[in-house]
């Protein structure tokens, strides 16, 4: 095993390539609309290798690879013209199309977004990019600001401390016990979801709200609570805001900022999804097959 094909994804996948070619033979696929840059061999046509390793997230489609810089689409059935009998595919998250054909074809697949040292790593730049629209956006500084967020895993506790950095009076937002009990041991205030108004008496005071919760947190009750210009970042993938056109009409704005790390910081990012890949190999003895 020590041959790498990238295929499709952002420019997190170039340097995490890059990162790899260090110590295996690694190349990239779907960026001939695009120029990368840094020095870096790209494929040009199929070429088969010992590991595939496929973006994040892979598809929005269910059926094509994500490659926003591929000129033309890369269907995830096309999987075979890059993998070697055998072959490992490394995926960030699974599709039902993508499991089919790992397993007609014999391919050992490896979910790489689960590991958790990629989850913690990634919520550094996530949290950078986060305050870096904050920053971008707000008529106001971050000093002195009221900042709620909501939920208080890897992303919020990684939040909290940068923005109290600015100066921010942070306030966080959870159902789970233990996420408020790290918020408060980390100086944070907070409000427990399951205490019934509670947050609606709060929500007024804010001047931005960090959502990191894949759930609908923010339905007309709640938006219409939030004062004139406040600012809704979402960090989750599956958006906390019920009606984003009630938001609008409420004077709320709404970003849902997705895929942060590859967007803001695509060569840590990929550094990160490289010493991922790495360990994954270190943990099986420094082979994947057999």
């Amino acid at each position: 095993m020590n041959s790498f094909i990238f295929l499709g994804g952002d420019l997190r996948m170039i340097y995490a390539a890059k990162r790899l070619n260090k110590e295996y033979k690694s190349t990239a696929y779907g960026f001939d609309g695009i120029e990368i840059p840094c020095e870096f061999p790209l494929l040009k046509t199929a070429l088969k290798a010992d590991c595939v390793v496929l973006p994040l997230p892979l598809t929005v489609d269910g059926e094509n690879i994500n490659a926003p810089y591929s000129r033309e689409p890369v269907p995830i059935e096309k999987i075979p013209l890059f993998a070697k009998d055998n072959a490992v595919i490394f995926t960030g998250k699974e599709c039902p199309a993508l499991v089919k054909l790992c397993a007609d074809h014999g391919y050992t697949l490896i979910d790489y977004f689960c590991r958790e040292e990629l989850q913690v790593m990634n919520a550094v730049p996530t949290a950078e990019g986060a305050i870096e629209i904050a920053l971008r956006e707000m008529a106001a500084t971050l000093a002195g600001s009221r900042v709620l967020i909501t939920g208080y895993g890897r992303i919020g506790r990684a939040l909290a401390p940068r923005l109290k950095a600015f100066g921010a009076e942070i306030t966080v937002c959870a159902r789970k016990y233990e996420q408020l009990a790290w918020a408060e041991a980390d100086g944070c205030k907070t409000v427990s979801l399951n205490t019934n108004g509670r947050l609606e008496e709060l929500l007024p005071c804010f001047d931005i709200v960090f959502n990191t919760v894949p759930a609908r947190i923010f339905g007309r009750e709640r938006l219409l609570l939030l004062k004139k210009d406040c600012l809704i970042i979402d960090l989750a993938s599956k958006t906390g805001i019920d009606d984003l056109e009630l938001a609008k009409n409420a004077g709320v704005r709404v970003i849902w900022a997705l895929s942060l790390p590859g967007k803001t910081a695509p060569v840590t990012a990929g550094e990160i999804i490289a010493s991922t890949i790495h360990n994954i190999i270190s943990e099986k003895g420094g082979t994947l097959n057999g």
